[in-house]
């Protein structure tokens, strides 16, 4: 776990800064109003130089003081990005993380039982507790990699621990976290589609365009000749405006141009950003360099959607196409610039690894306890717990098999399961786990935990685990080994069908290359061959129930059924 000593300091820095920048606004403000009297006095007065160059004197002052204080602005919006990312982790070692956005709600397939069952989407969810990304693509990275996994290679879970060690960890999540609102909006299919469009210009908007300018030759000449008088030169300014904005209607016009603006300029204060930022880590730097590649790319098309993003003053737009044709002069540059340009999918695709290399190293930045999974053909977990269950207990336990877990109820066998699917996804992920040591391979998960009926659907409470015991054995038959965890089995049905059939499910189990756990009420499925047993169970003292939330070997031989009903006073004492 990072130490959070650093939170106090940023504050404390930020106030200070905060101070020095009201006075530079006061400034900034008063040497703007005397611009304005002066100004105003120059224009008033009799056109009195005097007040024109007090006028001119103040505006330099002003650019330069502008220049000299925008450093002390960027600072603080460094330090307050700094200090917002402190306190998110504050929250998340409080556990109170449940208004972080985003929560990953929309990548939810219901299909994928493991993601429903272990909380790995949606609100207070792994995703919402892990997620620093700030691009759509990162964020999609994410959600990918926690459900539906690519196999990475050793380098890149040395980065997440690296990462989740490194004291720089911080200012490079504040580096993401200050990307603009733009990056949190923008698909990079978005993104890529627009940096590969062209502007057409028709033909006949280039020759009314020649005409308009062999006209103003002609005009000109008599103007010299004093033929004509001087205001018919105005009339080719709102004349080409209308020529040049009537034959450039295309769609790159169209865009938010400052969105994009914006974008770029995002990406290019992350990259700037990362060049200050050294951690000794291959992966991390082979990000980092293929980022810096991209620099100039990325300040072209910053540049780029600037330029358009001026043709929406309306002033600016009247001028420079009633003098020179500006849309058509963009036009021709951005066809040449996009020509010759290479695509930003590269440093799309490095930034969104960057984020999900941060997202997953966040289990190791605010857990005391946790390490990278130990490649093994079988299945072994050292004091391992949940992230997002408060003060959670730490379990171990060796899986080769079967296993028939017992227990009370509130003893703590959901949340163990749970417990131990959420560290089998993180280990797919390539990411840290919330354990002291974690055996294991790449196992998929497969979870009957939360199989419920669905009214809208016709669909039973029994139905609904039919459903999910058949994709169970239908993947455990591949001959591929899986971890398969069923909370009480079959409890839709009778007790007489559930025994049956659940003792035909282990049978199934135990024929293929599965690791499993199922919970049950019914102990005879105890007995089933070729499995172990273990249980949960509690105390009483003074009317009192107590759990200890530990996993012990052998079956269980406690109920409290009947006393958690005298409990809440549905039976009486006996």
């Amino acid at each position: 776990m990072l130490p959070l000593t650093e939170k106090e300091l940023i504050i404390a820095k930020s106030t200070k800064l905060l101070k020095k920048i009201k006075s530079f606004s006061l400034i900034r403000f008063i040497l703007a109003i005397l611009i304005i009297v002066f100004s105003i006095c120059f224009l008033n007065l009799n056109l009195d130089i005097l007040y024109l160059l007090l006028a001119i004197i103040f505006l330099v002052v002003l650019g330069a003081f502008i220049v000299l204080t925008n450093p002390y602005y960027t600072q603080l919006k460094s330090l307050r990005n700094l200090e917002l990312v402190l306190k998110k982790h504050e929250n998340r070692r409080n556990l109170t993380y449940s208004s972080f956005t985003p929560d990953g709600r929309e990548y939810v397939n219901y299909d994928d039982y493991k993601a429903l069952d272990l909380d790995l989407l949606g609100p207070r969810s792994l995703y919402q507790y892990l997620c620093v990304a700030k691009s759509s693509l990162g964020k999609e990275k994410l959600a990918k990699q926690l459900t539906n996994p690519i196999k990475k290679e050793e380098k890149f879970s040395n980065c997440v621990k690296a990462l989740a060690e490194s004291n720089s960890y911080f200012h490079l999540e504040a580096a993401i976290f200050s990307s603009s609102a733009e990056a949190k909006e923008c698909k990079n299919e978005e993104i890529l589609g627009i940096t590969s469009k062209k502007i057409k210009i028709s033909n006949l908007g280039l020759c009314l365009m020649a005409l308009s300018y062999l006209a103003l030759v002609i005009t000109t000449v008599l103007l010299v000749l004093n033929a004509l008088p001087l205001y018919y030169l105005l009339f080719f300014i709102p004349l080409n405006f209308i020529i040049a904005r009537k034959f450039s209607n295309n769609e790159v016009y169209a865009l938010n141009s400052t969105k994009y603006a914006n974008l770029f300029a995002s990406y290019l204060a992350l990259v700037k950003a990362l060049e200050k930022i050294a951690i000794a880590d291959p992966y991390y730097n082979e990000l980092k360099a293929k980022l810096k590649n991209q620099l100039p790319n990325l300040m072209r098309f910053k540049k780029l959607f600037e330029m358009l993003s001026y043709r929406k003053n309306i002033i600016f737009a009247i001028i420079a196409d009633g003098l020179i044709y500006a849309d058509y002069l963009l036009a021709i540059y951005f066809n040449f610039a996009t020509k010759k340009m290479e695509s930003v999918e590269d440093s799309l695709e490095a930034i969104a690894e960057l984020e999900l290399v941060l997202s997953l190293a966040t289990i190791g930045v605010d857990n005391e306890c946790y390490s990278l999974p130990i490649n093994s053909s079988n299945l072994t977990i050292k004091e391992g717990y949940h992230p997002l269950v408060k003060n959670c207990v730490s379990n171990s336990l060796e899986l080769n098999g079967g296993i028939i877990l017992t227990g009370s109820n509130m003893s703590g066998k959901t949340t163990f399961m749970r417990m131990l699917g959420i560290n089998q996804v993180l280990a797919n992920a390539c990411g840290l786990v919330c354990a002291k040591e974690f055996r294991t391979g790449n196992f998929p998960v497969l979870t009957s935990l939360r199989a419920n009926d669905m009214l809208q659907e016709g669909i039973s409470t029994f139905y609904a685990e039919i459903k999910r015991m058949k994709k169970i054995v239908e993947t455990s038959n591949t001959n591929n080994p899986v971890l398969v965890l069923v909370d009480e089995i079959f409890k839709g049905t009778n007790a007489k069908d559930r025994i049956f059939a659940s003792l035909k499910i282990i049978k199934k189990l135990n024929a293929s290359k599965a690791n499993f756990i199922i919970t049950t009420h019914d102990f005879e499925l105890c007995e089933a061959p070729n499995i172990l047993n273990y249980h949960f169970d509690e105390e009483y003292q003074d009317d009192k129930i107590y759990f200890d939330y530990k996993i012990k070997e052998g079956k269980c031989n406690k109920t409290n059924a009947l006393y958690l009903l005298r409990m809440a006073g549905v039976l009486e004492d006996e």
